[in-house]
Parts: structure tokens; C-alpha cells; sequence
């Protein structure tokens, strides 16, 4: 019942395919743990830097998405990369882009579900994600963590996360994101359930 009740919401506020939604059990954390990953640089860095911008191209060379920083520290032993107020602008050439910022931040190498080297830019405090799409609107995601897996047009976060959109708000107890689709996996943990509120003024005229 819960997913034809999202869905129907969605259509009754003449809301277009933006966003698909579907209930879930809580998520598995991700692979290295969030104390653990902190852990890796408490020596000093090999590089550090100020008001950095890094872009990373598709093999045809548009661009895949671009990364900006007030300030990195590099630990080239760890493969670990420190932000202060990283900003991340993540194309897909079937969904409009994602602009993504935060207080803090490291990027990392991992191995990937296909045994495959991959980034994964580890978000923290205050992290918004948001996407302005032509005909449905604009989508906010917001949590205080979010792993994002740029190779994958992948996101996720374990932690309370809120989504407006023009149709209302929703909050989750987590979240599982291909940004390719644009279709979101939400869960619920405990006493908290997935809870979405309509805004009113959407029914009006309809």
C-alpha cells in the first residue's frame, strides 16, 4: 500500500517521472566505516592546497563532473583526499545535473561491487544535494552523510535524510540513489518510518 500511496501523490500533484519511490529495509552501512576512514590521516599530508577545482572527463570529453574545494589535504599513501566545503557538479547524459555541497568531506579509492577500482566521495555535515529538472521541478536532498559513488551515478547514506520537491516533503530513515534514473530507494528504521507530507496548494486547480 505504501508505494501505490507515494505514487498516487505524486501523480495527484501533477508531478512528472522525476523521482521514483519505493520502501525499503534499512540499509546496509557502507563498506569501510566512518570511524575507520577517519583514522586513515592523522599524519601529515603530502599535498596540500587552496581553492582547488578538479574535472573529470567522459572518453568522449564531455565532462563526467567537477569538483571544487576551499581546501584539500592529500595523504598519497592512503589514497585519501581531506575537502573543506567541497562542492560537486555530477552530469548524466539521462538526468540533468546534480549539484552537491557540504561542510567537509574526503575523497577515496575502493574496490567496487565489480571488483573495480572507483572513487567514492564521502560527504559530511549539512549535505544538500539538489537537481532542477526542465519539467518536474527541483528535487532537495539533504543529510548529514552521504557517500557518493561518481563512476556509478550512485548515492547513498545510511543517516536521517529529508527530500522536497514542488509536490512536499518526505523523510526517511536512509537512502539508496541511482542518479542515472533518477529513482530513489528509501527505508525506514525502528519507529521511523518513511513519512511524506503533501503540500495542500498542489490539488488546487487539478
Amino acid at each position: 500500500m505504501a508505494i501505490l500511496n507515494t505514487r498516487f501523490v505524486m501523480a495527484a500533484a501533477g508531478a512528472a517521472a522525476l523521482v521514483a519511490v519505493w520502501l525499503s529495509d534499512p540499509l546496509q552501512s557502507p563498506v569501510d566505516e566512518v570511524e575507520e576512514r577517519e583514522e586513515l590521516s592523522t599524519n601529515e599530508p603530502d599535498i596540500e592546497a587552496t581553492q582547488v577545482e578538479f574535472n573529470q572527463l567522459n572518453p568522449d570529453g564531455s565532462l563526467h563532473y567537477r569538483l571544487r574545494a576551499q581546501r584539500i589535504s592529500q595523504f598519497e599513501s592512503q589514497q585519501l583526499t581531506r575537502m573543506s566545503e567541497p562542492d560537486l557538479h555530477l552530469t548524466s547524459a539521462a538526468q540533468p545535473p546534480w549539484d552537491v555541497q557540504s561542510a567537509n568531506g574526503y575523497i577515496r579509492k575502493q574496490t567496487g561491487p565489480a571488483g573495480q577500482a572507483e572513487d567514492v566521495v564521502y560527504l559530511r555535515e549539512r549535505v544538500q544535494m539538489v537537481q532542477d529538472h526542465p519539467t518536474s521541478g527541483q528535487i532537495t536532498l539533504r543529510s548529514e552523510i552521504f557517500y557518493i559513488y561518481p563512476d556509478r551515478q550512485f548515492a547513498e547514506t545510511d543517516q536521517d535524510v529529508m527530500i522536497d520537491t514542488e509536490v512536499g516533503r518526505t523523510k526517511a530513515a536512509g537512502m539508496a540513489a541511482d542518479l542515472q534514473t533518477g529513482i530513489l530507494k528509501l527505508s525506514s528504521k525502528g519507529q521511523q518510518r518513511v513519512h511524506t507530507i503533501v503540500l495542500p496548494e498542489q490539488f488546487k486547480n487539478s
